[in-house]
């Protein structure tokens, strides 16, 4: 009787510890619910970007899906571009390139980051820097990093190989003569 007493109050203790554990496994995978559903609303949210800038629906991407004080960081440029420069930047580059399609090849996304590895088509049927239409087909690739904030995109860095691009319009890169 003593032993079936002993045991009483340690099933309660090994029951009471198996209950604190599954609340704290059950705060966990909430938490992990909601870092995943952040991070899906996130990539929505590059996925609208691509979207819109495929209809070139600039006002659009400006007042909805970018923060007023977003800044953009493109190649080796350690300067920010500010909202106003980007915005002046893309809408000479698609009066260059009319009609330039993107399409998203990765989209993965940790806390606030997405990371976009896409590539973007063009046919060169208008003159575009100095250069005569060619009607030749253009792609190049690019990566950008994207930080959300408030639903909105707050930072991107990317990387595009322009240079290919530029070798694809016939044009060659030269050395510039060194500085004496």
């Amino acid at each position: 009787m003593i032993k079936f007493l002993m045991i009483i109050p340690l099933a309660l203790i090994l029951s009471f510890m198996i209950g604190c554990q599954d609340r704290e496994t059950i705060a966990t995978l909430e938490e992990f619910k909601a870092k995943a559903e952040v991070e899906k609303q996130n990539k929505e949210i590059v996925r609208k970007w691509i979207e819109e800038v495929n209809k070139e629906n600039f006002e659009q991407l400006f007042s909805e899906l970018w923060a007023e004080d977003c800044r953009q960081y493109m190649n080796s440029n350690p300067e920010p571009i500010d909202n106003e420069q980007f915005k002046q930047m893309i809408e000479h580059f698609y009066s260059n390139f009319p009609v330039t399609t993107h399409e998203i090849h990765d989209l993965i996304a940790k806390g606030d980051m997405v990371v976009a590895r896409f590539s973007a088509r063009t046919t060169h049927d208008v003159e575009s820097y100095g250069v005569p239409a060619t009607g030749r087909e253009l792609e190049w690739r690019a990566i950008s990093i994207f930080q959300i904030s408030d639903g909105k995109i707050q930072t991107r860095w990317e990387v595009a190989d322009i240079l290919s691009m530029y070798e694809q319009l016939g044009m060659e890169l030269q050395m510039k003569k060194a500085k004496k």
